[in-house]
């Protein structure tokens, strides 16, 4: 029984534990949540633009699974991703391979911010640095 009191008494305080925690500096993690968010919010203002377009179109044929098909066309089509359009007048399928470079901003702009929080580190002026490999591989891991 003794060897149990003593292992309790030995206990750290969950205050010590959490004073632990907030000095360790972010890194991998800190990134790979970054460069997810930067995924989700890339895909996101995508489907709300097209979500948009649909609802105020005049004649919505499609329906909405056919805008969010759109949506995840564009965010493809902005990443470089060469897309092939069967519907066309023709009849012989069209692929679409040159994305207008406006599309490109959107994710370069969200994986540039991610980046640079995740190596910022905390917000303090104490917080040290993330290396900026460590930050890096984080956010493209998180991305894709």
């Amino acid at each position: 029984m003794a060897g149990v009191i003593q292992m309790t008494a030995r206990r750290s305080t969950p205050a010590a534990l959490l004073s632990r925690m907030r000095d360790r500096s972010p890194g991998l993690a800190a990134g790979l949540l970054g460069g997810a968010l930067a995924a989700g919010l890339g895909l996101a203002v995508f489907t709300v633009l097209v979500m948009l377009l649909w609802v105020s179109s005049p004649y919505p044929d499609s329906g909405p699974g056919g805008a969010l098909h759109t949506a995840a066309a564009l965010w493809l089509l902005a990443h470089g991703a060469e897309l092939v359009r069967v519907d066309t007048l023709s009849g012989a399928p069209a692929p679409l391979g040159l994305p207008p470079l406006l599309l490109l901003t959107l994710p370069v702009w969200l994986l540039h911010r991610a980046a640079r929080d995740a190596a910022d580190g905390d917000a303090g002026d104490e917080a040290p640095l993330v290396p900026g490999r460590t930050a890096l591989s984080g956010v493209v891991l998180g991305y894709l």
